[in-house]
């Protein structure tokens, strides 16, 4: 595999500049019998290079917090962590406390990263927006965002007062669901609110068996996974979060960030998986 060793890197408003690649907790915390299995998969993540982790509240019901809580509390300085407040809790006081119940359950008295997780239309924004803003002044957050907003829900909520201080925002973005290059992304990038791809991976199988994508990969001794996240890689103001199973895992994803695709094999990927 033909690598470039440098690691790619995301600025995160106003100027932090943290690991474009992260692990996500998704079905994390779920299955009590896990537990020591899975703090030992993030123990084994810290050791191949990963810093950021994404987790939510909704995660097994606060079960993948308590489990990065306790995979990272002898490194909590190291690492970004990112956690999202549930949709049902749109009120100023409802959301501060949910903030303090995830800082409990991640053994920490701050959060790199809080997110609204999901749209506008589930509550009272502007009660979120002063939540977030009391926080961070508490030093509780150090940034706040937003996760699963499309274009309309950003916009709107860029409108409020003091939301000027977005630092994320969280999609469902891949090789195949490129809806978001149309407008959302180029609007990401001209306010520089990083854009964060989840489930870069969850594709149809038979999208791994592309010709083309295939005979890239065998270019530079990689896998076709690799290279599709090479591709977002490659993507200005665009971070990562993959989901792993195993310490193979672990390392083939986060060796992919040193694989650089030409500008023709970047257009052949764009042909055979266009934006629809």
């Amino acid at each position: 595999m033909e690598k470039n060793r440098k690691n790619k890197t995301l600025t995160i408003p106003p100027g932090r500049i943290v690991p474009a690649i992260g692990l996500g907790m998704w079905y994390f915390g779920e299955d009590a019998g896990a537990y020591f299995k899975e703090t030992a998969l993030i123990r084994k993540a810290l050791e191949i290079g990963y810093r950021v982790f994404d987790t939510a509240e909704m995660y097994g019901n606060g079960g993948a917090e308590e489990v990065l809580g306790e995979a990272v509390s002898d490194c909590r300085k190291e690492v970004f962590l990112t956690s999202k407040v549930s949709p049902e809790y749109t009120s100023y006081e409802s959301i501060i406390e949910a903030c303090d119940k995830s800082l409990e359950r991640l053994q920490t008295d701050y959060l790199d990263m809080y997110l609204l997780h999901w749209g506008m239309a589930r509550g009272h924004p502007e009660e979120v927006l002063e939540a977030f803003t009391d926080l961070k002044e508490d030093g509780k957050i150090k940034a706040f965002g937003v996760s699963h907003f499309d274009l309309c829900d950003l916009k709107e909520w860029l409108k409020i007062t003091g939301a000027d201080g977005t630092a994320m925002n969280q999609a469902y973005f891949n090789l195949v669901h490129r809806q978001m290059e149309k407008e959302l992304l180029p609007f990401c990038q001209k306010r520089r609110i990083p854009l964060i791809a989840y489930a870069p991976l969850d594709v149809y199988p038979s999208v791994y068996e592309n010709r083309i994508l295939q005979k890239i990969a065998e270019k530079h001794e990689a896998t076709p996974r690799q290279i599709v996240l090479a591709w977002l890689f490659a993507k200005d103001n665009v971070g990562i979060l993959v989901k792993a199973q195993n310490e193979k895992e672990l390392n083939s994803f986060f060796q992919a960030q040193f694989i650089t695709l030409s500008a023709e094999e970047e257009d052949a990927l764009n042909l055979a998986f266009p934006v629809r």
